[in-house]
């Protein structure tokens, strides 16, 4: 009976057929799992590019059609639609600073020998969902994840005084 198994297991130790389809098999869950990484990875950075251009826009407006109060209304709309967000994901401040100082008052007077600077900040903030659930994997492995919602932000500032 050794004498029939002998040759056999010395012809499949020459044998190198299915090699490339093991080593594929191993490699794959890695391949997959950066694969997925890069297609998340990439649209948060597309997003990010959107909310930071959309930002951009809007203090450039601001700049166009200077505020006349701390009320920045009409600014969170152009934000809004330029970003297509919802209104409460977008925060706009105008303010008043007396060298160096932010003063509670847009409209005060800055006093002598005080420079002031007025401005506008534009934040767009939003969860986006991820595609794969990063935190399922993550608890799986034992170790600790991001969620499958990120939080990504694009923000401007100009001074318009």
């Amino acid at each position: 009976m050794l004498r029939k198994i002998t040759p056999t297991l010395r012809r499949l130790r020459g044998d190198c057929q299915g090699f490339g389809a093991m080593e594929l098999a191993l490699s794959m869950p890695f391949l997959m799992l950066l694969s997925l990484g890069m297609i998340d990875a990439s649209n948060l950075i597309a997003a990010k590019i959107d909310y930071e251009q959309a930002a951009q826009q809007t203090t450039d407006f601001a700049l166009a059609v200077r505020p006349q109060s701390s009320d920045g209304t009409y600014l969170v709309t152009i934000a809004k639609a330029a970003a297509d967000v919802e209104t409460n994901d977008v925060t706009v401040q105008v303010f008043l600073e007396c060298g160096g100082t932010r003063q509670s008052d847009f409209n005060a007077t800055c006093s002598s020998g005080a420079t002031p600077a007025r401005y506008v900040s534009v934040q767009i903030r939003k969860d986006l969902d991820t595609y794969f659930d990063w935190a399922a994997l993550a608890s799986t492995l034992g170790i600790k994840g991001f969620g499958s919602t990120v939080s990504v932000a694009g923000d401007s500032m100009v001074r318009f005084q």
